[in-house]
């Protein structure tokens, strides 16, 4: 996927999640494009690490320093003690959004997907599904005890019980997207 290609999935994450009532700030897009990847096949093609709330992506990190800089995205603030928003530009709607069609038609039912899924959650729900996503792909062959252990391992805060619930979401999910994906 070339970049501009891909600033314009980012945007569109963005946008659609923002319909839906999403905060949209660096953590949401940051695991809703780890969603779309890991999940829904779509080529943006960041490399992520697990960092201290869950995957991260410093390139997509640096790839929304860009599109601020180009115009594509505004920092808006929030009051104290939230983080600002990252929302779409007209300038991004004109250049990117509007420029891609077909790519945002090809990617448009996991974009969907991803924003009706992500879209209402805050940050603790977000980095404790998106950490149970890398847990069941570094373990895949594993038991969802094992998973669930491994989860909680990783992030001492999440309990157990909470580390099983985040892995069945997203079993649940992967079956779902692997319908969408078939369609």
């Amino acid at each position: 996927m070339k970049r501009r290609q891909r600033e314009a999935v980012v945007a569109a994450i963005d946008q659609r999640m923002a319909e839906r009532g999403s905060w949209c700030g660096e953590t949401h897009l940051q695991k809703a494009v780890y969603f779309l990847q890991t999940l829904l096949g779509v080529p943006t093609d960041f490399g992520y690490i697990l960092y201290k709330f869950g995957p991260f992506s410093r390139e997509l990190r640096a790839e929304l320093a860009s599109m601020r800089a180009d115009g594509f995205l505004a920092l808006v603030p929030q009051p104290q003690p939230y983080g600002p928003t990252l929302q779409v530009t007209p300038v991004a709607e004109q250049q990117l959004i509007a420029r891609w069609p077909k790519t945002l038609g090809r990617h448009g039912p996991a974009l969907d997907f991803a924003a009706e899924q992500l879209s209402d959650l805050g940050v603790s729900d977000l980095e404790r599904l998106a950490t149970a996503l890398w847990v069941r792909h570094e373990m895949s062959d594993a038991s969802l005890e094992d998973q669930a252990a491994r989860l909680n391992e990783i992030k001492p805060h999440v309990s157990s019980s909470e580390a099983t619930d985040a892995l069945r979401k997203v079993e649940d999910m992967e079956g779902e997207a692997a319908n969408l994906i078939a369609a």
